[in-house]
């Protein structure tokens, strides 16, 4: 059903009770007046049936009345009609007197029932006229039966009351129409005011809802600048909980007077707006905020106050501060960086050519940083980083610049040096060995003992026409890579010839690069001889380039070059991946039968890399040989430089199967103090100690010394470099396990390898041949 039916509907239902006392009340009246003069008996029923019939109506009046709105809905049309069928039963009850109680002489008394029929009908059509169908309806059963038995009557005076009854019957029915357009109408008005008001209602919930959750604070001020109502937004941008402190709250007294202007301006002649730093007295907080007013005018154009918007621009404006801050400042250790010592170096020069004196730039490097990051992790790395910031500071003047410009790099800019330049490179330099010694030593930070030190190259200028910064930072960077070059830890004076040599790195680099893409390295390999059956059971893979150009190059010839590129970890990767291939092949030919194990250097380089082990892992797991056929060459540097990671590493490999050797050993540092902490299986002795061997008592009883504690740890020896039999005899005598040199062949390619190996299986057998008979004969 329709709202305006249904509103109808409702309309009607709220004209029950009225009706019912007006029925009732008229069956009383009438049932008085009448019962001397009518059949008593026919009145009596009369009454019965319209009491019951009122009952009746009532009692579902109650029902209706006790039923919400969500159950009435559904049965509208079924209320409706039982509603039509109560008036039209009681239309017919009083109609139904014109036949059955309507004295048959007493002119008087039958007046009295064309009276009650006439005022009845004309109450009821008025109050039934929402409905233009039961008002002709009822009218016809309450008018009919009277008009008809009026009209039947023989005297004149009976015709015209009938004629008059009949006009009235009329009448009413078309004033009762008129009442139902009228009715009609204000149901419609009805509904559309509360369609209206639902509207009003739904958009003055979505405008507190929207004004309440708007991202922005909102507050309405009247003409004398006391707040009147705000949202939940105002409270946050001013970190209050309650509206309380605000409400009322006098804006003319606030503290901090910058937004008054535009307070005021609404109120005056137009828009308000403020944007800056504003100190809330509500919270005792300085905010950075957006503000702006609109006037609220009534009909008369009257100003009656004002709406505020608050933003808060706070966490804005602090990030645009730190954006700020990092363009020019590093954010860990809050020094200058790049861009802006960049910019000071450009003032420098501009300062020195005009006033005469020199300047310098330090660059400075922290020596093998990269192995506290992989040991202790970067958040201990960024403590050093800046612990060593707050060295530099403590070591430099207030007129030079600190930055840092890389990972592990800094910029220090000296100024107002000298006028002679040779004078102003001594100040750099005994600034820069102040600073070597600042960070040189232990940096404590949470528990751990972290030693370091650095390289720093120096680059003294003063400032020509057309001279650029980074031009400057250029030479000091190659200073700095000479002084790594030339064994770190000292600072190094910028000299053309660096460059030299810097080009020459880079032209190798370049050739190297190419080197590996056009496949030109090959792998030799170098026997070592196991020195009690002199029998060739491994081999040290050793790679050589096949320049196009230079011929054959050994390793020592390019292998510092790699180093410095960092090309080694590629090169090296490619040497593991070789000699595995090779050892796979060896196995699908048979000659592993004769090769127990090759050995493989690693630079320290590549061993530093954090996925060396899964790297070797893999590729083992790959190619399907066993872990145990390969041997780890490292230099006792790879071990120290990086003591902590490298001991877990090598557990890990021998743990795999993969033996590990320290190779050159007693070269670099003291090695038998630190010796039993590393858990490598072979130690090989450096051929410096072999060579003077015979010559010299202080390498005899190192080598002695070396072989003794190598048993002592169930070590394996292995001598390099070994070129006599008296060499190998005395070595022989210590206890020495294996040996490598020229005395049995220098590195070989492949082919001429396993020429030589089966060579060395043909004689051996021979030998064995002969003394099988020459024993037999003895025995008999």
């Amino acid at each position: 059903m329709r709202q305006f039916d249904f509103d109808k509907l409702k309309y009607l239902y709220s004209t029950v009770p009225v009706i019912l006392l007006i029925h009732f009340f008229s069956v009383l009246l009438f049932s008085v007046f009448m019962w001397h003069y009518v059949d008593n008996i026919a009145l009596a029923v009369w009454i019965s049936v319209s009491v019951i019939v009122l009952l009746f109506r009532f009692y579902h009046y109650l029902l209706y009345s006790n039923s919400s709105e969500e159950e009435l809905r559904p049965q509208s049309t079924l209320w409706l009609h039982r509603y039509y069928t109560y008036v039209l039963i009681g239309g017919g009850l009083w109609g139904s007197t014109a036949v059955l109680l309507f004295p048959p002489h007493e002119i008087l008394y039958q007046m009295v029932v064309v009276l009650f029929i006439l005022g009845l009908t004309a109450t009821a059509l008025g109050i039934i006229s929402a409905s233009w169908e039961l008002v002709v309806a009822y009218a016809l059963l309450s008018f009919a039966p009277i008009i008809v038995r009026l009209a039947w009557m023989e005297d004149p005076l009976y015709q015209t009351i009938a004629y008059i009854v009949s006009a009235l019957g009329i009448l009413l029915i078309f004033s009762a129409k008129h009442f139902g357009s009228v009715i009609d109408n204000a149901i419609y008005s009805k509904f559309a005011l509360t369609q209206a008001m639902s509207a009003l209602e739904n958009t003055q919930g979505r405008l507190i809802s929207l004004l309440d959750n708007a991202p922005v604070g909102i507050f309405y001020y009247d003409s004398s600048l006391h707040i009147t109502d705000l949202n939940n937004q105002l409270l946050k941008t001013f970190r209050l909980t309650s509206r309380d402190p605000l409400i009322g709250y006098d804006l003319g007294t606030l503290m901090d007077k910058r937004i008054l202007p535009a307070l005021n301006q609404a109120l005056e002649d137009g828009q308000g707006r403020y944007e800056g730093p504003f100190y809330s007295t509500f919270s005792e907080n300085s905010l950075y905020i957006e503000l702006s007013t609109v006037p609220v005018i009534d009909k008369k154009r009257l100003h009656q106050g004002a709406i505020c918007f608050v933003k808060d621009l706070t966490m804005e404006k602090e990030a645009q501060e730190l954006i700020k801050q990092n363009s020019f400042y590093d954010p860990l250790t809050k020094l200058p960086n790049r861009s802006l010592v960049t910019d000071r170096i450009k003032l420098s020069i501009e300062q020195s050519r005009r006033h005469l004196f020199h300047c310098a730039v330090l660059f400075i490097d922290l020596d093998h940083f990269k192995h506290i990051n992989d040991d202790y992790g970067h958040y201990i790395g960024d403590q050093v980083l800046y612990q060593v910031s707050q060295r530099l500071l403590k070591q430099l003047r207030s007129e030079d610049t600190v930055a840092r410009v890389g990972g592990d790099e800094f910029l220090i800019l000296l100024n107002t040096l000298s006028d002679d330049y040779t004078a102003a490179a001594q100040e750099a330099m005994e600034i820069a060995l102040g600073l070597i010694d600042a960070i040189n030593g232990i940096f404590g930070i949470d528990g751990e003992s972290i030693s370091l030190s650095a390289s720093i190259g120096i680059n003294v200028f003063r400032g020509e026409e057309g001279m650029l910064p980074d031009a400057i930072i250029k030479r000091a960077d190659i200073a700095m890579f000479q002084a790594k070059r030339t064994g770190r830890q000292h600072a190094e004076l910028y000299h053309e010839s660096f460059e030299t040599s810097q080009h020459e790195l880079f032209q190798m680099e370049k050739e190297l690069r190419t080197a590996l893409d056009e496949k030109e390295f090959e792998l030799y390999y170098q026997p070592k001889v196991a020195i009690d059956s002199d029998k060739i059971a491994q081999v040290e893979a050793l790679i050589r380039w096949n320049h196009p150009d230079k011929g054959l190059i050994m390793p020592e010839a390019f292998i510092p070059y790699a180093e410095e590129s960092g090309l080694i970890v590629k090169i090296g990767e490619w040497v593991l991946e070789e000699s595995i291939k090779q050892i796979k092949q060896w196995q699908q030919t048979g000659a592993a039968n004769a090769i127990e194990r090759v050995s493989v250097n690693v630079s320290s380089h590549q061993f530093n890399q954090p996925d060396f082990v899964d790297y070797l892992r893999a590729l083992v797991t790959s190619y399907e040989i066993a872990p145990e056929m390969i041997e780890l060459e490292l230099t006792e540097s790879a071990m120290v430089d990086n003591s902590r990671g490298a001991i877990d590493k090598v557990k890990a490999l021998e743990a795999f199967g993969v033996r590990v050797a320290l190779d050159d050993f007693g070269t670099g540092y003291s090695s038998l103090s630190y010796l039993k902490h590393l858990p490598v299986s072979v130690i090989k002795i450096d051929r410096s100690f072999i060579t003077d061997l015979k010559h010299n008592e202080n390498s005899l009883m190192i080598v002695k010394t070396i072989i003794a504690i190598a048993k002592s740890m169930d070590l394996t020896v292995v001598a390099e470099g070994v070129e006599t039999d008296e060499e190998l005899s005395m070595l022989k005598e210590l206890g020495c396990d294996y040996y490598q040199g020229f005395l049995c062949e220098k590195a070989l390619p492949v082919k001429k390898l396993e020429a030589l190996i089966s060579t060395k299986i043909s004689t051996r057998q021979s030998i064995e041949e002969k003394r099988l008979p020459e024993q037999s004969t003895s025995a008999k």
